[in-house]
């Protein structure tokens, strides 16, 4: 059950639907469920050229799945990363959206969606760095791959807001440029 990147876009659908079964089956399922999301969790972002999508299957079946995001402009993430001191050099890959079947936690999907993904931009360096924005279960996974923490913001999760933690990883040339930006431990 190794991660293989998605060709065939008529399959984008099992994803989305995926989102929302894991998130049914989640602490956020409040904000994430069939009810709100009858045709599954989607954004902008799912189907350009520039997104790109791995997954892990088992009997022909969809059981996880992540994204990167290939961007230009900050603002096409609908997150507040403006707020943190970036690198001006583009592109940029926007981390996002990794969700597990819930038969299927706790196998190590996770830390291979992560890893071939980390892999992705090192193997790519005219990317110049990702961000990504999460929930604090997933602080240490994300800063083991070394990603830094910049800080928080509100999130909204179709209710409340609730505070998000916001990181970035510098690809190659800038690691060095770019040290000086606010390292907190998270």
């Amino acid at each position: 059950m190794n991660p293989t990147l998605l060709t065939d876009q008529s399959r984008l659908q099992e994803i989305y639907d995926l989102r929302v079964l894991a998130y049914e089956h989640s602490s956020k399922a409040q904000y994430v469920n069939r009810h709100l999301f009858p045709d599954g969790w989607t954004d902008d972002l799912d189907a350009r050229d520039t997104t790109l999508h791995w997954i892990i299957e088992d009997a022909g079946r969809i059981i996880a799945a992540a994204r990167l995001a290939i961007l230009h402009t900050l603002s096409d993430t609908n997150e507040e990363f403006d707020q943190f001191e970036l690198p001006t050099e583009r592109p940029f890959a926007y981390w996002s959206r990794l969700v597990v079947h819930p038969d299927y936690r706790r196998t190590g999907a996770t830390m291979r969606l992560d890893t071939v993904r980390k892999t992705y931009l090192t193997d790519h360096p005219a990317i110049r760095f990702a961000v990504c924005c999460l929930t604090a279960e997933r602080h240490k996974a994300i800063t083991r791959l070394g990603f830094q923490y910049l800080g928080d913001f509100m999130y909204t999760w179709n209710g409340p807001e609730q505070s998000v933690s916001a990181f970035v990883y510098l690809n190659h040339s800038l690691q060095g440029a770019y040290m000086k930006l606010n390292t907190h431990e998270s």
